[in-house]
């Protein structure tokens, strides 16, 4: 039974190793290591060990380590894809946005006083979320499509998360988070590889060229 404490437990306890498993995997496949994202994984694995607990300050603190890593995780997108222009991530925002702002207000009463925190990792994925629907309207192709099925992985696990603040006796969102995270960050990783693939590509076709014009 997945849903006793003896077996949720190890699920938290997985967790964290398959984000070690998964920067090694990447530091292995990766045409070219970007550190950040190596940072990034690290924030979320720190992030993942305050999880563990459930009390108010260790969720406070993963939080706020979760918020650094989405932090990250924004910057390589925008680094990675071109940039759809201002009216196209905001119409991608607005979805986002709402249901996680109503999320967030039924369970005012659960976040308390960690409100601002869940209401500033609203507009975070909201942004993620913008970003990745304007990519995909402007360049349809399967990076985009994996790093939007990414996001809306990242953003069903965060409604779940914020859900099981006001069912606190329910264990059944536990291997839901888990499995949503886990699908969340693999397709990522999948997304940032196969971009780094193609820059790669790409300088070596520029310098091809060069030292052809050069001859």
């Amino acid at each position: 039974d997945i849903f006793r404490p003896e077996a949720l437990y190890t699920i938290c306890i997985s967790k964290p190793l398959i984000l070690i498993v998964l920067a090694l995997l990447y530091w292995k496949t990766s045409p070219k290591v970007n550190n950040i994202y190596l940072a990034a994984l690290l924030f979320s694995w720190l992030a993942s060990m305050f999880f563990i607990s459930r009390d108010s300050s260790s969720v406070l603190v993963g939080t706020l380590l979760f918020f650094v890593y989405r932090a990250f995780s924004i910057y390589i997108v925008i680094k990675h894809i071109k940039l759809p222009g201002i009216f196209p991530i905001v119409i991608g925002c607005v979805p986002f946005l709402f249901i996680y702002m109503y999320f967030v207000n039924i369970n005012y009463d659960a976040i308390g006083d960690a409100l601002p925190i869940f209401v500033t990792q609203c507009i975070v994925i909201s942004l993620l979320g913008g970003l990745s629907v304007g990519n995909y309207m402007l360049r349809s192709s399967r990076a985009s499509t994996i790093l939007l099925i990414s996001t809306l992985f990242f953003a069903v696990s965060q409604f779940l998360f914020v859900i099981r603040l006001y069912y606190k006796s329910s264990n059944i969102f536990q291997p839901m988070l888990m499995l949503l995270f886990v699908i969340g960050q693999y397709l990522f990783y999948q997304f940032l590889v196969m971009s780094e693939g193609k820059k790669v590509n790409f300088r070596i076709m520029n310098e091809t060229v060069k030292d052809s014009e050069i001859v």
